[in-house]
């Protein structure tokens, strides 16, 4: 059981190594400051859980609710989420490298000074999310919702945004985060609008 392996390394070194845990329901757990390296979690629920400040290094989520948790300031490396749901999850100041999204619902969650590197995006749903300030280098996005996403100072240079819906999203006046990002024709035009200029 997860939260019996919690508390049990909880006065010796705080980590969790090659564990799997299936279809458990992980309520109120308190992984402050925690590190978990090759753990998959199959199933899982995780219910008002603190995992601020947790790192986790090839780690798997499939088809897990994460939903509301605090991963505040965590740290997240080499890890995959696949078919799952972390609505409104708080990422935020956090450090993602090398992960992959597959299919995930991240829907207003927040992810205020986060910084995303070498990542991949698929079939995601992150409408309403917050990405104020955060950065995003070497990450691939494809057929991602942004739908009303708030990228206020993100830097998000180098980024193409050409397959994915980025309707109603919140950017600053001077529309500074939008350069060097790449756009098709239909999101230019909708874009254009946003600085008054009407394309025909």
């Amino acid at each position: 059981m997860f939260s019996e392996d919690i508390e049990t390394v909880r006065d010796v070194d705080c980590e969790i190594k090659d564990k799997t845990y299936d279809k458990e329901v992980i309520a109120d757990v308190d992984c402050y400051g925690y590190e978990f390296q090759s753990v998959v979690f199959t199933g899982c629920r995780f219910i008002s859980c603190d995992m601020t400040k947790t790192s986790f290094y090839r780690c798997r989520f499939e088809k897990c609710d994460l939903s509301n948790c605090k991963f505040i300031d965590g740290y997240f490396k080499e890890c995959e989420f696949s078919h799952c749901k972390a609505n409104g999850a708080n990422f935020g100041r956090g450090v993602i490298k090398q992960s992959v999204f597959k299919s995930t619902s991240l829907t207003y969650g927040l992810f205020s000074e986060t910084n995303f590197d070498d990542c991949k995006f698929a079939d995601c749903d992150m409408s309403g999310v917050l990405l104020s300030q955060s950065v995003i280098k070497r990450t691939e996005l494809k057929d991602v919702k942004l739908i009303g996403a708030e990228l206020f100072h993100a830097s998000i240079r180098g980024l193409d945004l050409s397959k994915c819906d980025i309707s109603g999203i919140v950017l600053s006046r001077e529309l500074s985060e939008l350069r060097g990002v790449t756009v098709n024709f239909e999101q230019a035009a909708d874009l254009a609008k946003l600085l008054g200029v009407i394309v025909k």
